[in-house]
């Protein structure tokens, strides 16, 4: 259950996921990262990575925080935001 929101319902880019919900989707063969606190479904996004998709399956499940801001490339966090919408 969502946690209150003063300014109203959560929109699906607000919508907080447990643990077992993310290893849900992981199961179902979802490619998930997070990075700076944000869940990422970047299936659709794989094939333009510049790095590959073996890249992105090394950080399935895992917090890429730390990979992203290491190559420091706004081309990633540009490209996130994209993945989501």
């Amino acid at each position: 259950m969502a946690p209150d929101n003063p300014s109203g319902p959560m929109s699906r880019k607000e919508t907080i996921l447990t643990r077992r919900q993310i290893e849900g989707m992981i199961a179902n063969g979802k490619h998930i990262v997070i990075v700076d606190g944000k869940v990422l479904k970047v299936d659709a996004w794989m094939q333009f990575h510049p790095g590959g998709d073996k890249s992105i399956k090394h950080v399935v499940g895992r917090d890429a925080t730390d990979e992203v801001v290491a190559y420091d490339n706004i081309y990633h966090l540009a490209s996130f935001d994209l993945a989501m919408g």
